[in-house]
């Protein structure tokens, strides 16, 4: 699988990291499936709960909120991003922890101590790199 993202979404991004700084940002990836190519038209900024420095949990209001939006616009789920402040954006024991429910889906990590990002997907008992293309 390949996940598509257009630079000005991978901005904005970064942005929100950098305003929720020095908490993990987080967000949902919209789009829709074309083959083997996850394609994000969407990017949902939301709210991280637990404010911590090293965790993420998208608050459920706005992730129901964002799920009915994608379905009402025909749109898919198609993955998750949240950032790492003070690290790599290299895949964590927690990450793995907490996607074990999201096979299939991309997770997309932004690092603001490096400025890179890295694109991982779920399969059914591990996650690996993911291709990403930025257009």
């Amino acid at each position: 699988m390949v996940l598509r993202i257009k630079r000005k979404h991978l901005d904005e991004i970064f942005q929100h990291a950098r305003r929720c700084y020095p908490a993990e940002a987080c967000g949902i990836l919209v789009g829709r499936r074309e083959g083997e190519e996850k394609i994000v038209e969407k990017v949902y900024l939301t709210r991280n709960v637990l404010a911590s420095t090293s965790e993420y949990r998208i608050d459920p209001i706005e992730q129901l909120k964002v799920f009915e939006e994608a379905e009402h616009q025909s749109l898919n789920i198609i993955g998750f991003y949240h950032s790492h402040p003070f690290w790599e954006p290299f895949w964590s024991k927690t990450d793995e922890d907490r996607s074990e429910l999201w096979t299939g889906y991309s997770f997309l990590i932004v690092s603001l101590k490096t400025g890179k990002a890295r694109a991982y997907i779920r399969r059914e008992n591990r996650a690996e790199r993911e291709e990403m293309a930025v257009i």
